[in-house]
C-alpha cells in the first residue's frame, strides 16, 4: 500500500500559508515535504511542505491508529522529497501477530 492510497485525496490540495500570508497556494505538485505531526486523538495531523521560494505551507491529513506506524516511517523517509513523490512510497506491511 502506498501513502497515496492511506490518505486519499493525495496530495492535498488545501494549503494555507505558515507566515499568515494571504498569497495563492501554490500548486501541491511543486511542494517538497517539510515536516509533520503526530495525528490528535481523531487522527488529524499537520504537514508541512516549502514552494520553489522556501515559503512554507501547511494543510491537514487524517489517518487511522492502525496506519500511523507505518505512515510515519514512510513520511520521515521522505522528507525534503516532492509531494508527487512521496505519495509513491510504499508503506511497511504491519507485523504478522505473533503465535
Amino acid at each position: 500500500m502506498k501513502v497515496r492510497e492511506v490518505l486519499g485525496d493525495w496530495p492535498p490540495g488545501q494549503w494555507a500559508a505558515e507566515d499568515g500570508g494571504k498569497g495563492l497556494a501554490p500548486d501541491a505538485s511543486e511542494l517538497r515535504l517539510l515536516w509533520f505531526s503526530t495525528p490528535d486523538a481523531d487522527g488529524w495531523f499537520r504537514l508541512t511542505a516549502v514552494d520553489s521560494t522556501a515559503a512554507s505551507w501547511s494543510t491537514y491529513c487524517r489517518t487511522t491508529d492502525g496506519q500511523w506506524r507505518a505512515l510515519d516511517r514512510a513520511l520521515a523517509a521522505s522528507l525534503r522529497q516532492p509531494l508527487e513523490l512521496v505519495g509513491d512510497v510504499e508503506l511497511d506491511p504491519p507485523p504478522e501477530p505473533r503465535r
